[in-house]
């Protein structure tokens, strides 16, 4: 019984934990670049950084370090 339950459950987290991403919306990516001073050149890098993580293949994403 207790198998049965451990290969039910490890199903049910692999099928609802799917593979997949998001992306910003084109409406988002205006939002994000409204504020910066070269505004086409950033909703052009994050347009390209969207086609690339729709087509699959791996973007650079920054890491900001937590201040403490």
């Amino acid at each position: 019984m207790k198998l049965f339950l451990n290969t039910l459950s490890f199903f049910f987290i692999l099928f609802l934990f799917e593979n997949t991403a998001y992306s910003l919306s084109n409406h988002q990516i205006k939002e994000i670049c409204q504020k910066k001073s070269k505004r086409s050149t950033c909703i052009k890098n994050l347009k390209l950084k969207k086609l690339n993580l729709l087509q699959g293949n791996k973007i650079e994403i920054p890491v900001i370090p937590l201040k403490k």
